[in-house]
């Protein structure tokens, strides 16, 4: 099979990018199209009848269920660029691929996993009947937790109606020499493990996130989080801690997280402590709220400004001589160094970075890169990290 030709606009070539780059906010994959695949692999799951075993009617239908199946991870990975067979559900590479974005189909997520288990369904049933015992027992050996679903005695098969006798009748056609009982077992173990991987991978699209830390690094470091997201407080920054989060709480889209993060002892799981019960943990209280992005969206902007604002607040203040002395290594001279930090006093992020670049091509400074935004930055010069200085001095 030849691997698809995926352009820039395909999910595949979007989501190898940064979690919060442009080209991937609210990108999802349209999971209509797995669960369409889904809905005809459950009803393939209905052909198999423990009536028609045994006979080639019974192991055609299960061999279509198993390529029904090998369909589904076949769309899968055109649309997303991802394998599910042969890949961890809660890895690091699924949820950078996979996780955040997608949060918002939980709905119908979700509804692939039922369809899934429903398909599970049709075959443990069949399992249960005295007819198909011997492979029943061969699949309880290999994988004994099957014991839940096929339980440990076998269903008696009593002919009691006309239909019974019809299907008995029929598959008189279509017969079998004989049944290869390891084989079959292994080929139900097989497709019974399929579909558990399957299910459970799709719960962990939605329902794994991202460790809240490493979420709030990826959103921090972003660079349209930092313009529309952070940028718009910093200018709150010159009060107390209180001023911020009192006007953060008028914010309607902030106001319901700000106390409510801000209270949370932040060495223990913070998506649970917002959304689960914590004696139970079967699920969120507010799928709606829980599994949406707009609502994690203004959790981390709260998380990301207070986290400026405080290590702002406890950055060592350095007093002007000390500053002089180290910028000057980057200008012409002292005397230099000392008007440009008269005519960036006050000033906002970009116009500094206008500056340092009037200097620049004016001969007068001989550094842009990482090492003079730090000072500038510890001297709360420059309040926003070096992403977003990097970023604005491409633009110019």
């Amino acid at each position: 099979m030849e691997e698809p030709q995926w352009d820039d606009m395909d999910y595949p070539i979007r989501s190898d990018k940064d979690l919060f780059f442009p080209k991937r906010w609210r990108k999802t994959v349209d999971w209509n199209i797995i669960l369409k695949q889904v809905e005809r692999t459950r009803q393939a799951s209905r052909m198999i009848d423990i009536s028609i075993y045994p006979s080639t009617l019974f192991f055609t239908a299960l061999d279509l269920l198993e390529a029904n199946l090998y369909m589904i991870d076949d769309m899968f990975y055109y649309l997303t660029g991802m394998r599910m067979i042969g890949t961890k559900p809660r890895s690091e590479k699924v949820k950078l691929k996979l996780g955040f974005w997608n949060m918002d189909c939980y709905k119908v997520l979700k509804q692939i996993g039922e369809e899934l288990h429903q398909t599970r369904d049709s075959l443990t049933e069949c399992l249960k009947h005295e007819s198909i015992w011997d492979v029943s027992l061969k699949l309880l050996e290999k994988s004994p937790l099957y014991h839940l679903s096929i339980g440990d005695s076998p269903i008696e098969l009593r002919l009691t109606t006309v239909e019974d006798c019809a299907n008995i009748y029929a598959c008189e056609h279509y017969e079998v020499d004989e049944i290869d009982i390891e084989a079959l077992a292994n080929q139900m173990d097989h497709i019974l493990e399929l579909i558990g991987h399957y299910s459970y991978f799709f719960f962990c699209i939605y329902g794994d996130p991202f460790e809240f830390p490493q979420l709030l690094a990826l959103f921090s470091k972003s660079e349209r989080a930092q313009k529309e997201y952070i940028e718009p407080w910093r200018k709150d920054f010159g009060g107390t801690r209180d001023s911020l989060i009192a006007k953060m709480e008028k914010d309607p889209k902030l106001g319901p997280w700000v106390n409510r993060y801000d209270h949370l002892p932040k060495d223990r799981n913070v998506f649970y402590q917002l959304f689960y019960d914590e004696k139970t943990y079967t699920g969120p209280n507010d799928e709606e709220t829980c599994y949406n992005t707009d609502t994690w969206l203004s959790i981390l902007t709260v998380a990301a400004v207070l986290q400026e604002y405080d290590e702002q607040k406890n950055k060592p203040v350095l007093n002007a001589e000390n500053l002089v002395e180290k910028l000057s290594l980057y200008f012409k001279d002292e005397e230099t160094t000392e008007r440009f930090l008269r005519k960036i006093e006050g000033m906002s992020n970009r116009d500094v970075i206008i500056r340092v670049k009037q200097f620049y091509d004016a001969g007068l400074c001989f550094e842009k890169s990482k090492f003079l935004w730090k000072i500038l930055y510890d001297a709360n010069l420059y309040k926003a990290k070096f992403s977003n200085w990097n970023a604005q001095m491409n633009k110019l």
